[in-house]
């Protein structure tokens, strides 16, 4: 089958990305790409890090969950459940970063969605909800981020684990998108620090 090096590439330098923006720490967080065409995912590998990676460790699979190619012993990330579902039921999908951000992490531990404070949070829509908490790698994880993202969502909290974003442009994109709602996070943890957590969520909207 095709080797899909720029496709891997572009998923190996978003994650390298996301670490080095700390969004990510050790092999936490994951990110993947789509080719719709040949319906081929490109996604990062099980807990390692991304620095030592080379692109063709990103494993290649199905949207059946079918391993394609992979060098051996490399096995796909313990998430690929909700990556599949997404770009099963979202066709619009091309890419997903999945990350440990730590002020996104502290609304996502919470359980609180993320209100937007600051501009930036318009490049995502303005939304950021909560998905409902569910084990880590399971089906029902996967089943609540398709149901809180619903048609056309672009990042949202994972109850006491994370954040996701979402593009129908890239990995490059949705790696973009998970810094601004990171950022938006940040300003909202400093915010409460001066007026309070309720206060933050009392704002008036964005015009």
């Amino acid at each position: 089958m095709q080797s899909y090096e720029a496709m891997r590439t572009a998923v190996l330098c978003a994650a390298r990305d996301a670490k080095a923006a700390g969004l990510c720490t050790g092999g936490t967080g994951n990110c993947s790409m789509i080719d719709r065409t040949a319906g081929v995912v490109a996604m990062t590998p099980h807990d390692s890090d991304r620095v030592a990676h080379a692109a063709r460790e990103i494993v290649l699979m199905d949207l059946a969950g079918n391993v394609l190619d992979a060098p051996e012993g490399v096995f796909p990330t313990s998430e690929a459940a909700f990556h599949l579902a997404l770009y099963r039921a979202r066709p619009d999908l091309i890419g997903i970063c999945h990350t440990h951000a730590p002020y996104a992490t502290v609304f996502a531990a919470l359980g609180r969605a993320l209100p937007p404070v600051t501009t930036e949070a318009l490049l995502y829509g303005g939304q950021c909800p909560l998905a409902p908490y569910a084990p880590p790698g399971t089906a029902a994880l996967a089943e609540n981020i398709v149901q809180t993202l619903g048609a056309h969502g672009l990042a949202a909290l994972l109850a006491r684990h994370g954040m996701i974003a979402v593009s129908p442009r890239d990995v490059d994109d949705a790696f973009r998108l998970a810094v601004h709602v990171e950022e938006n996070a940040k300003a909202c943890y400093r915010m409460a620090a001066l007026i309070g957590l309720d206060a933050v969520y009392n704002l008036p909207s964005i015009p």
